[in-house]
């Protein structure tokens, strides 16, 4: 069940009822570890202690671990956002039916829908979402900057997700994003994220003050942005409508806004 993106009150009635009806709770946090939330109020919403689940407990020890609790109770998983979004729960979900036990979705609101609505873009003009990774000295892929180009040659908005990493306590940044992706740029020269590209940042979705600022790349490396996680749209052409709500919404310049507008 969902337990949305920023603090214990983003459950919905229908998984918090489910939630304290179930003999055994466990908790994720690594595909976002929703700083804000209070694991002490959430388990006095429930009335019962919450497991906390590492990635090797949900994808190598599954079998030995929740579904073998499942097969003799009813477990249920709080999972942030909406439950089937990342892969990992759709893989326990077919193991689970594999072994005969019975699964039940509680929806949750996801950063795919909130990001763009707070924001005041069209959702069905989005193309392909990207995560940009935490760098190594062997692991960069330019993956997200050919999704930007892909997306932006349709005239289609990207929406970045940024990577976190739950056990080591690190979120990315926004002014990380954004300089990962000029060090591509700088490599290909193809003129998809330059200093000069509208981008749009925000932080803090699902919590009641989201931080939302719309500029070019240039003016955005040196915004601070204080809530976490953070998340990045590329806009594609833009509807008159769309421009408003930039202008209104993410205090974007009309200067940033006019080589975009359709």
């Amino acid at each position: 069940m969902g337990l949305g993106l920023h603090y214990e009150k983003g459950i919905s009635l229908a998984g918090l009822e489910k939630a304290r009806k179930a003999e055994k709770v466990y908790v994720e946090f690594y595909t976002n570890p929703m700083p804000y939330l209070s694991m002490e109020n959430l388990q006095k919403f429930l009335g019962k202690p919450i497991i906390i689940l590492k990635r090797k407990d949900l994808e190598e020890k599954a079998k030995e671990g929740i579904l073998k609790d499942a097969l003799k109770m009813d477990v249920a998983l709080l999972v942030p956002g909406d439950p089937m979004v990342a892969t990992t729960h759709v893989s326990l979900r077919i193991q689970a039916y594999k072994m005969g036990i019975k699964t039940e979705i509680v929806n949750g609101v996801s950063i795919y829908s909130a990001a763009p609505s707070i924001v005041g873009l069209q959702i069905y003009k989005f193309g392909k979402t990207v995560t940009i990774p935490f760098p190594t000295l062997t692991y960069k892929p330019q993956t997200p900057y050919d999704v930007i180009k892909e997306n932006f040659v349709r005239g289609l908005h990207t929406l970045v997700l940024l990577d976190v990493d739950y056990e080591k306590g690190k979120c990315m940044n926004i002014k990380d994003g954004l300089e990962y992706l000029l060090e591509i740029e700088k490599e290909r020269k193809e003129k998809i994220v330059t200093f000069d590209r509208l981008v749009v940042g925000v932080a803090g979705v699902g919590s009641p003050n989201p931080i939302i600022k719309g500029n070019i790349v240039k003016k955005l490396l040196n915004y601070q942005f204080k809530m976490y996680p953070q998340t990045l749209i590329f806009p594609g052409k833009l509807h008159f409508m769309e421009v408003e709500a930039l202008k209104i919404f993410a205090q974007t310049p009309e200067e940033a806004l006019k080589p975009y507008e359709e």
